[in-house]
């Protein structure tokens, strides 16, 4: 039976065709709107940046250099778009608001103290990104600030679908369930801890589905009786009652000490599920496997990688050398940061150190030219051959004049960096004087014992010592069994290197240690296999236990010398490279190569070939005419390899002529989908009036094509009775249709499910056996 409504119409004659059920339906929601004040649509609003923050949240709260940046970026760029979700623009100028709102996140992620000039930079590097992409045909080709123009796109749509799908269809389950398994995967893949937001995730899914609920009391028959400001007083008690529980729920553990539980997070979980399938002997969850590469970011190590080849830079040495980009001094357990890097202003005109400090025994001076294969931008830091001394930059601008780029030199870890500018033009070529290490073994010999540090400066001990707390005793033990024999400081670091060749292998295909677990000890003790990563991080610690002050760096190899001309190296990606500096006192700094199959130069007599360590980088013919003929060019490419393969083509027209034909059986069945889907949605109170009519509303159309239009005038159910439908074998449904239409149209507003389901059975049967449009 149909639920009475005491204030219904009552049997009314006057039937409104589907054009008019379908203003109906538009009419109710701009009333439902207007009955949802501000602070209704604000309040979940709010809600919903705190919820859409836990998805960024966790990803940042490591500490590494850049990461408060980007959070607050995200945060000024989520609330911007929820507020202009608000604004109910229409879609054309809503598409342009987000645009616009993403571009400014842009330049503040990225810009530096001048965001401005920045942007006005930023068109050339999109055009070179469109270059690249097209010649590559690979997404890591592109630059960092394009792939996060494209991250922030699709956050901007996300963010948009969601705050309608909360506020329309008042539910917020879906995005609640979707950010609680991705706080889950980041707690199993990645090994972070996201207790916390979990919790809070939970806290704000209660909260905005209290808000939704008030909706639904006001409109049922059940309202509650609010005197004045009904909304602000339910988000107020609801927000208290959620803050009660989260006291009370915190009260016992407060009282009575809880013991801390052996924990058994759900990484270990599918562990024990990829043993028990035969994936891997050591029982790993595999990592996402990313592609070889320089990034500035310091994220957890261990992820497998695969091999990139795109060209990073040329340069011309007289010597072979690594090309040093970074350095890092403190080690949590995963990953490696430098927190307290004290870089200061340097003019390229001077020198970066004028202390005396270079000792030309240990040291000799060579001038290099680096050439960047795409325009370099800052902030970003300058790879140079060895410690640099001074810097000149060799590109003009449009007057012909040098650039004058800012640079920032930090003289404790002898790096250089390119600091953001207001120019627009970026540099690409410069020229370096750099001090590179020429000291011989024996030299090395007799500048410090295996087991003292007395002789190494303060502020060496305090920076280049330092070990996480929770590093394992064995770590320790082994640094002790390995170093113990060893007299000189030198002896103890090939005594290190002998032990990682003989007791570990290279390779690119790893898995990231599980949480909680020390990367040393796991690459140590578990695994045995590794990359760059992983040896020279292991270095490190074990010489650091040991007390030998060392660091770690990251940078290039030397990359392929060039068969035409001599002295030029081509340096891909594929050579990007970590290794171990150790300090000698009265010597400085000098670099180790902690990796298997690799050899750090040690002045000209290096062969250049045994140095490389990765691959020569696939030859790109080059491209001209900027993005437009890039593309031009690359779909040409594509076009002339599919006609090449016959079998391809006939494939690809086959695949497009069944997509056709899909679309347009789709099409015919899409009222038909429609009411299926009604059919299976759970929820009791659902679908409602206006829904059911409008899913119905196509059978009338279907049957004014096959039996005629309706005359004027004319009842639903006269139209039914008359003789042309009632010929037919479907008449009684088609009479039980209309009669169940008028009485869902004038009504009730809440039918009751049975009969809800019973007309959308109906109605289907109807679609099934007529032609809907």
């Amino acid at each position: 039976m149909w639920e009475r409504n005491h204030g219904g119409r009552g049997d009314m004659t006057v039937v409104q065709s589907a054009e008019e059920v379908s203003v109906l339906g538009q009419g109710s929601q701009s009333q439902r709107s207007k009955r949802e004040p501000a602070v209704y649509r604000i309040s979940i609003s709010v809600l919903l940046l705190l919820l859409s923050l836990e998805w960024i949240y966790p990803i940042t709260s490591s500490g590494q250099q850049g990461s408060g940046r980007f959070l607050t970026v995200m945060a000024g760029l989520t609330g911007a778009l929820l507020m202009a979700e608000l604004l109910r623009t229409g879609w054309m100028l809503g598409i342009a608001v987000r645009l616009l709102v993403a571009l400014t996140a842009l330049c503040l992620m990225y810009g530096g103290s001048d965001p401005a000039g920045w942007a006005l930079g930023y068109p050339e590097t999109w055009m070179e990104d469109i270059r690249s992409f097209m010649e590559s045909g690979h997404f890591y080709s592109i630059s960092t600030e394009t792939r996060g123009l494209l991250m922030m796109c699709g956050w901007s749509m996300l963010m948009a679908s969601v705050q309608s799908l909360v506020l329309m269809r008042r539910s917020v389950m879906l995005f609640g369930s979707a950010t609680l398994l991705y706080l889950l995967l980041l707690e199993t893949l990645a090994g972070l801890d996201v207790y916390a937001s979990v919790v809070r995730s939970v806290l704000w899914i209660l909260l905005i589905q209290t808000i939704l609920q008030l909706l639904r009391l006001l409109e049922g028959g059940t309202t509650p009786t609010f005197h004045r400001y009904p909304y602000v007083r339910w988000c107020t008690v609801a927000a208290a009652a959620a803050a009660g529980m989260v006291l009370l729920a915190a009260l016992p553990g407060r009282v009575v000490p809880v013991p801390g539980p052996e924990r058994i997070s759900l990484d270990q979980i599918g562990e024990r599920l990829a043993r028990w399938a035969g994936y891997t002997p050591r029982g790993s969850i595999p990592a996402s496997a990313s592609v070889t590469g320089y990034s500035t970011s310091d994220a957890p190590m261990g992820s497998p990688l695969v091999q990139g080849n795109a060209v990073f830079f040329t340069a011309k040495s007289p010597q072979v050398t690594y090309w040093r980009g970074e350095t890092r001094s403190y080690y949590n357990g995963s990953t490696w940061s430098d927190p307290a890097q004290n870089f200061q202003k340097a003019s390229p005109a001077g020198l970066f150190r004028a202390d005396g400090w270079e000792n030309q025994t240990y040291w000799t001076r060579i001038r290099q030219t680096v050439t960047m294969e795409r325009p370099w931008r800052g902030p970003n830091p300058l790879f140079t051959g060895g410690v640099p001394l001074n810097l000149s930059f060799q590109d003009t601008n449009e007057q012909n004049e040098e650039n004058r780029m800012a640079l920032l030199s930090n003289a404790d870890s002898a790096t250089l960096w390119l600091a953001g500018s207001s120019s627009r033009e970026p540099i690409q070529t410069y020229t370096t004087d750099v001090m590179i290490p020429t000291a011989s073994p024996e030299q090395l010999r007799l500048l410090g014992e295996a087991h003292s540090s007395s002789q190494d400066p303060a502020a060496i001990r305090r920076t280049y010592l330092q070990l996480p707390e929770s590093l394992p005793e064995r770590v320790r033990s082994l640094a002790s069994d390995i170093i113990q024999k060893s007299e000189t400081r030198y002896d103890a670091v090939q005594a290190v290197r002998t032990y990682l060749a003989e007791h570990a292998e290279y390779t690119l295909d790893t898995r990231m240690p599980p949480r909680g677990t020390d990367f040393v000890d796991d690459f140590l003790f578990v695994t045995g296999e590794g990359y760059c990563n992983h040896f020279s991080t292991a270095m490190v610690v074990l010489l650091r236990a040991e007390g030998i002050p060392a660091r770690w760096v990251k940078g290039f190899s030397a990359g392929s010398p060039d068969p035409e001309v001599p002295g030029r190296y081509v340096v891909t990606q594929g050579d990007a490279h970590s290794w171990v500096e150790v300090y000698f006192p009265g010597a400085g700094w000098m670099p180790f190569e902690a990796t298997p199959g690799f050899a750090l130069p040690q002045g000209d007599t290096t062969d250049a070939a045994a140095v490389a360590g990765a691959q020569p980088g696939e030859e790109i013919p080059p491209q001209s005419g900027g993005g437009i003929g890039s593309a031009g060019a690359w779909l040409l490419a594509r076009a002339r390899a599919l006609a090449a393969e016959p079998w391809l083509a006939a494939a690809l027209a086959a695949a497009v002529l069944l997509a056709a034909a899909g679309a347009l059986r789709m099409r015919r069945l899409r009222s038909a989908l429609r009411l299926r889907l009604l059919l299976a949605w759970p929820r009791s109170s659902f679908p409602d009036r206006e829904r059911l009519l409008s899913a119905a509303a196509p059978v009338w159309a279907a049957l004014a094509r096959r039996y005629g239009p309706r005359p004027p005038g004319m009842t639903l159910r006269e139209y039914a009775a008359s003789p042309a439908l009632a010929a037919g074998t479907d008449a009684a449904d088609i009479a039980r249709f209309a009669a169940d239409w008028e009485r869902l149209l004038y009504g009730p507003d809440r039918p009751l499910r049975a009969d809800s389901l019973a007309f959308l059975r109906r109605a289907l049967r109807l679609a099934r056996r007529l032609p809907l449009p």
